[in-house]
């Protein structure tokens, strides 16, 4: 059974879907049940997404390392046209 803090929470999504959609009539029960699907996946994690979680290594060096590369290059030098002699 839903708390009263999911049930606002579904009854907000369902809402501002209904907006989205341009607030049609007769669908309210389709909004509902999406919203409570979308609501349900943001709070409860599936066991395949904890696992991978658990799995995954961190990024942090990689991508500090890869940053360091892209800002240490110089930037690229255009080549000037020569411009005309004055006589």
């Amino acid at each position: 059974m839903a708390t009263q803090n999911q049930r606002d929470n579904i009854l907000k999504k369902a809402y501002e879907l209904w907006e989205s959609e341009g607030r049609q009539s007769g669908r309210d029960m389709e909004h509902w049940l999406r919203a409570e699907m979308l609501i349900s996946k943001k709070t409860k994690p599936s066991a395949r997404s904890r696992k991978a979680a658990s799995k995954a290594k961190p990024a942090t060096k990689a991508k500090a390392k890869s940053s360091a590369k892209a800002k240490s290059k110089p930037a690229a030098k255009t080549k000037s046209k020569p411009t005309a002699k004055l006589k």
